[in-house]
């Protein structure tokens, strides 16, 4: 008789993405989406990014939310949402060895059409002095033919395993997760409007040039950190 084998996976050194929905009824969105496209057609390029050496072409809001020149967008409603997302989500999720609480901030609004893109970037240090924990992206405006998030890969080894390993690299589906730790960036899956991913913030990540769309792609991004003060969040060993 043919012995029958069971294989178990351990994910070490991986880098987690999780999702979650948020409930576009719980909010203004639609006041918050109808400001943000008013600021785009006031100016299609707003406050611009030079992370890589090269200006890129956006609309976005980061260290820019006192500008007169635009509306101001109220959070106010969305914080509240967050808070209680982000609350389950460290209670659902993290395993720490001490109690614990967090804070976040919104640092930003992106909305981007035909030609724009976003360079890759890490949310570590900024805007929160002592360093951030988590990233988010929450996607307001996301439509099918709206670029993806793409994700470069931390392993120092993926650059080179096309030329090391060609054969292996050429064989495994690169659309598959399980195969991302291969490649040297990796587009997010999966996601659509009123999803938030959240992510470990040192992740670099990018939005790649933005193809002909009739709608702005609009994404809100926020920051969380970790604080060792109060007693909101017990330890929870696995």
């Amino acid at each position: 008789m043919k012995q029958k084998h069971s294989f178990t996976k351990t994910k070490l050194f991986y880098c987690p993405i999780y999702k979650i929905k948020i409930d576009p009824n719980s909010y203004d969105k639609e006041k918050i989406i109808s400001d943000i496209k008013y600021n785009k057609s006031f100016k299609n390029t707003r406050n611009v990014l030079d992370v890589t050496g090269d200006n890129c072409d956006t609309h976005h809001s980061y260290k820019d939310f006192d500008n007169e020149d635009f509306r101001i967008i109220n959070y106010e409603k969305l914080e509240v949402i967050y808070l209680e997302t982000f609350g389950e989500f460290f209670n659902k999720e993290i395993i720490a060895k001490k109690n614990f609480d967090f804070e976040f901030e919104i640092i930003n609004y992106s909305a981007l059409t035909k030609g724009q893109w976003l360079p890759i970037h890490n949310h570590l240090g900024a805007p929160m002095t002592s360093g951030s924990d988590f990233a988010t992206i929450h996607y307001l405006n996301y439509k099918n033919d709206h670029s993806l998030t793409r994700f470069a890969n931390p392993a120092t080894f993926a650059p080179y395993i096309r030329c090391i390993q060609n054969d292996f690299h050429n064989t495994l589906d690169n659309t598959a997760e399980d195969n991302s730790y291969l490649w040297e960036s990796f587009p997010c899956f999966g996601a659509e409007e009123d999803d938030m991913i959240i992510f470990p913030a040192a992740l670099n990540h990018e939005i790649p040039l933005q193809g002909p769309t009739k709608e702005p792609r609009i994404t809100i991004s926020s920051n969380i950190r970790i604080t060792e003060e109060g007693q909101l969040f017990p330890k929870r060993n696995r």
